[in-house]
């Protein structure tokens, strides 16, 4: 049985940067820039831990356990959850950064804006043993429902995932949703809850991580000044927590086109349609939050029109843990380095302004060779593989 890990946009995830994670038309050029850093499932999502449904004899039976919707005015519940995905993370993914206390507190008062979320808190007696957390897209993707799983580890092999996942698909069929999502680490536990639930996988993502200690700061350099000769024409552009407002516009665009450029495998989700109003709620909530974002474009000097784009974010109760959310790269300007020089001066700036990071982990397809490429030549190096399942809403 594994957990889920943590949210993100801007990826994953997040997903998550914005991440996070966009970018516009694709020509055949190289698979560049499609996506560095992967939201997540999709569109910033949270990470989604598939536990084993299987159950010992003598197991605990359903009618022991509760589970009860949690109120954001309802303290003891919410920090029970927390407790819980902790837990659950700490024992499946122990070198992953632990949950933000602050941001997940938050976002009961700042929600995402473009999705619903519910935490569904499963007991036995006292004892809080369970967490699904359900996510409904309110604006793109009508039909779909993100479901995460988590059980504390001394509470598993007992169909708690199983009456949680159940629980939660319950409202989500009452909002006429019709196919179900999630990420998870591949394992067999996940693996075999998901076949029996129905879910498959339509896309294989990989983690990579950067470990700043091991950085060759020599080979770096080289590559950034290449990078720079090739980019020759486009100007280099920072800024952190705030949205830069003469850009606004052209970072929707990119955003709305994020989907249609990634690869998505046999995964079935709409592309998010993105406007600048969209774009600064979303700034808003990623401020109440408190993470902090390094941000980084590169403008086309002939045009004036920003055309790559990537982003790291530092959780604020996590110091030393980073994450590489978005990269792309628009596709009437690849074959200019614009996604490496980017990445490149982006971590030169997280490293001065955050000297306790010092680890930087990221997504990409599996199939993303392009992507993986620049990134394993930064010195990041595989970790393990995750799942992104979808299947239909069952009866």
């Amino acid at each position: 049985m594994l957990a889920s890990v943590l949210s993100t946009k801007f990826c994953c995830v997040s997903r998550s940067l914005r991440s996070l994670p966009g970018i516009g038309l694709r020509p055949p050029a190289p698979p560049a820039t499609r996506g560095c850093g992967r939201r997540c499932l999709i569109s910033r999502r949270n990470w989604f831990a598939l536990a084993s449904g299987r159950r010992h004899a003598g197991g605990m039976s359903p009618t022991t356990l509760e589970i009860v919707e949690v109120r954001a005015d309802d303290p003891a519940a919410v920090d029970a959850v927390y407790d819980v995905l902790v837990a659950a993370l700490r024992a499946d993914r122990p070198e992953l950064p632990p949950l933000c206390r602050y941001q997940y507190e938050r976002q009961f008062e700042v929600p995402a804006p473009a999705t619903k979320r519910s935490f569904y808190l499963a007991r036995h007696g006292d004892e809080p043993v369970g967490v699904a957390q359900l996510d409904l897209p309110h604006l793109d993707n009508l039909d779909k429902a993100h479901v995460d799983l988590y059980v504390r580890p001394d509470a598993r092999r007992q169909g708690i995932g199983r009456a949680l996942y159940t629980h939660a698909l319950v409202p989500a069929r009452a909002d006429g949703r019709t196919s179900v999502l999630g990420f998870s680490p591949e394992g067999d536990g996940p693996n075999g809850f998901a076949a029996a639930a129905g879910l498959r996988n339509g896309l294989l993502d990989a983690r990579r991580r950067l470990d700043l200690a091991d950085i060759d700061d020599a080979a770096l350099d080289h590559m950034y000044a290449e990078g720079l000769v090739k980019a020759a024409g486009y100007r280099l552009v920072q800024w952190s927590n705030e949205l830069p407002e003469e850009y606004v516009e052209d970072l929707a665009a990119l955003d709305s086109s994020f989907l249609a450029e990634t690869p998505m495998g046999e995964l079935d989700y709409e592309p998010e349609q993105v406007d600048a109003a969209r774009l600064r709620q979303l700034y808003r909530a990623f401020a109440a939050w408190g993470a902090r974002r390094y941000e980084c474009g590169l403008v086309h000097e002939a045009t004036g029109q920003l055309v790559a784009w990537t982003a790291l974010r530092v959780a604020k109760t996590v110091d030393w843990h980073c994450w590489q959310l978005i990269t792309l790269v628009h596709p009437a300007h690849r074959g200019h380095r614009l996604g490496l020089v980017a990445k490149v001066a982006n971590l030169r700036t997280l490293r001065a302004a955050e000297p306790a990071v010092t680890v930087i982990d990221t997504f990409n397809a599996a199939d993303n060779s392009y992507m993986i490429a620049i990134n394993e030549a930064m010195g990041f190096r595989f970790r393990d593989t995750w799942a992104n399942w979808q299947g239909p809403m069952p009866a």
